[in-house]
């Protein structure tokens, strides 16, 4: 009659031991293995002990997957839009815990839904909201743009940047696509990014004064890490869109959060624009144009103007 030690052993899988001795070697090598004998050298001399084996090489696991990230929706990790973090065990003068907590990616998109919320009219087109600079074509007219835009993107540093872009051309020459790329670019990297069609959100502004719901919407704008203001120029304004809407966005974004705006208007036709509010009076003309200028002071000195030429290609 076997033993019940014999027993056991038949239930263990050919070469176990060898395998284990193998997978623990490779794991030894291992960059963030390395890394965290670096750093934590008091509380690794057990890192790699059976005993933790589960946790570290689910560590590992969710280490790699989050190096070779493809985005938040094909997330291959168990908990989607979570990563796996080391940190001393406060019990434990000489351990370590593993535990999970939500990605950059996924902490940015609840934010941003959280912004989605109070904003209704975003009124983007899903084509301009999912652009990227691999689909734009980099053509002489529109290079100079794109090029900035990108070099926007990679310097962008939260709580820092505070300088926008300011992207003026003809319609169709392809500028809110380039925002759009801005936008999704930052937004792998978790940062928050609202993009309104400016025309539509005033009128919302407008609306929204009944129920009293504007302070919100405003809020909104005013927080976001990076604002894109898309078509500005093209709207109808009155004074009260223009300084109490517009104006109080751009008082408190300015010098704190950089914003970005797509324009068919130079600054000085912008500035124009900004001075024939539907309400104006000829008497008023002077009063007017300080309030535009005003407006303009908010954001020509926080933003690279940045002409956007080529061909209509809505016509193509």
């Amino acid at each position: 009659m076997q033993t019940m030690g014999e027993e056991l052993k038949k239930l263990v899988p050919a070469n176990f031991a060898e395998r284990q001795t193998d997978i623990l070697s490779r794991m030894a090598g291992h960059d963030e293995v390395k890394r965290i004998k670096k750093e934590f050298p008091d509380r690794s001399s057990d890192l790699l002990h059976p005993s933790n084996y589960r946790d570290l090489s689910q560590h590992l696991s969710c280490f790699d997957n989050c190096k070779s990230c493809p985005g938040l929706d094909a997330c291959k990790n168990d908990q989607k839009g979570h990563t796996s973090v080391v940190e001393p065990d406060p019990d434990k003068m000489d351990a370590l815990n593993f535990r999970l907590q939500k990605c950059p990616l996924l902490v940015g998109f609840e934010k941003q839904q959280r912004i989605g919320r109070l904003i209704k009219s975003h009124h983007i087109p899903r084509s301009v909201l999912n652009a990227t600079f691999e689909d734009i074509e980099p053509d002489p007219p529109r290079r100079a743009a794109i090029v900035e835009a990108m070099k926007f993107c990679t310097d962008f540093v939260p709580g820092q940047t505070i300088k926008g872009l300011y992207l003026y051309g003809q319609m169709g020459v392809g500028k809110s696509k380039i925002a759009g790329a801005v936008a999704q670019e930052l937004a792998k990297r978790g940062i928050d990014v609202l993009m309104v069609y400016v025309p539509n959100f005033l009128a919302e502004a407008k609306d929204s004064i009944r129920s009293n719901s504007v302070l919100s919407k405003l809020e909104a704008l005013k927080e976001a890490s990076v604002l894109v203001l898309d078509d500005i120029g093209a709207e109808p304004l009155t004074s009260w869109t223009r300084d109490e809407v517009l104006g109080s966005i751009l008082q408190r974004r300015m010098e704190e959060l950089p914003t970005l705006y797509t324009s068919n208007l130079t600054i000085n036709e912008l500035r124009k624009h900004l001075e024939n509010v539907r309400d104006a009076k000829e008497e008023d003309r002077r009063r007017h144009e300080k309030k535009a200028e005003r407006i303009i002071e908010r954001i020509e000195p926080f933003v690279k103007v940045l002409p956007v030429g080529g061909r209509n290609r809505r016509r193509d």
